[in-house]
C-alpha cells in the first residue's frame, strides 16, 4: 500500500464531491452520516481534543495553514470517514485491528502516524476509524478493477464517491457554514476569513490546504 498519507489525501480529495449539501438535520445534530449522527456536542468534544492533541504534539494551528475553519475541517473529517465505514460495512468489508496496526508500524510508528493525522486535521481519539475508513475506501477502489496507475485509481475514485452519495448520504447542519457537494465548504465570513497558508506550505501538501479543482475539501499532508 502506498504512504498512508498519501491515502489520506485521496480520501480527503474524494470528501468534496461525496458528501452532500446542507439540509434539514435532527436537532443537536452537526452533521448526519447515514443513519448515524454527529451531535454538535460531539463536535465541540473533538475540537477540543483536537487542540490538546496539537499542544501535546508542539504543533500550532498556524503550522497547520488552515483556509476553513477549524470546525469545519474536523466536522468534514468525522463525516467523511463515518461515510466510508458505513459503506464497507454495507458491502461486506472488514478491517481488522491487525490491519490497522500494519499500516501503523508501516509508516513507522505510532508517533509517526500520529503526526499524519494531526496534519490532517483527525483528532487522535478517532485516529484508528480514520485509518479504518482509508483502508476501505482503498478496498473499494481495488473492487472496482482500478490498476496502480493515477488515471485508473482517479476514474475509480470518481465513482466511488457518486456511489457513496447514493447510499450514505450525509446533511450537514447550516450553523456550520455553507456547503457545496461539488467544492464542499466554502467560505463564509460568518466564520471569519482564514488566511491562506504560505506558498512553501501549499506545495509541501498542506493538511488544510484545498486540492486542485476542489477549492472547499482540505487535502491531507
Amino acid at each position: 500500500m502506498k504512504s498512508f498519507q498519501v491515502r489520506v489525501a485521496v480520501v480527503v480529495a474524494a470528501a468534496g464531491v461525496a458528501l452532500s449539501a446542507c439540509g434539514p438535520v435532527q436537532a443537536g445534530a452537526a452533521a448526519i452520516v447515514g443513519k448515524e449522527r454527529i451531535s454538535t456536542s460531539d463536535l465541540d468534544t473533538k475540537i477540543q481534543e483536537f487542540r490538546k492533541d496539537l499542544a501535546a504534539n508542539k504543533i500550532t494551528e498556524e503550522q497547520l495553514g488552515l483556509r476553513i475553519p477549524l470546525s469545519q475541517l474536523i466536522l468534514l473529517r468525522l463525516a467523511n470517514s463515518k461515510q466510508y465505514v458505513q459503506l464497507g460495512s454495507q458491502q461486506g468489508i472488514t478491517v481488522t485491528q491487525r490491519d490497522i496496526d500494519d499500516i501503523v508500524a508501516a509508516q513507522g510508528g505510532q508517533t509517526q502516524i500520529d503526526t499524519a493525522l494531526l496534519q490532517s486535521g483527525v483528532p487522535l481519539s478517532v485516529g484508528r476509524e480514520f485509518i479504518s475508513s482509508v483502508i476501505i475506501q482503498q478496498k473499494l477502489i481495488d473492487g472496482m478493477g482500478a490498476g496502480q496507475d493515477q488515471q485508473s485509481q482517479q476514474l475509480a475514485l470518481q465513482k466511488l464517491t457518486q456511489e457513496i452519495d447514493t447510499k450514505v448520504p450525509v446533511r450537514f447542519n447550516p450553523r456550520y457554514g455553507k456547503f457545496d457537494p461539488q467544492q464542499g465548504f466554502v467560505p463564509d465570513e460568518r466564520f471569519g476569513r482564514v488566511p491562506a497558508p504560505a506558498p512553501a506550505q501549499a506545495a509541501a501538501g498542506d493538511p488544510a490546504a484545498p486540492p486542485a479543482g476542489d477549492p472547499a475539501a482540505p487535502p491531507a499532508g
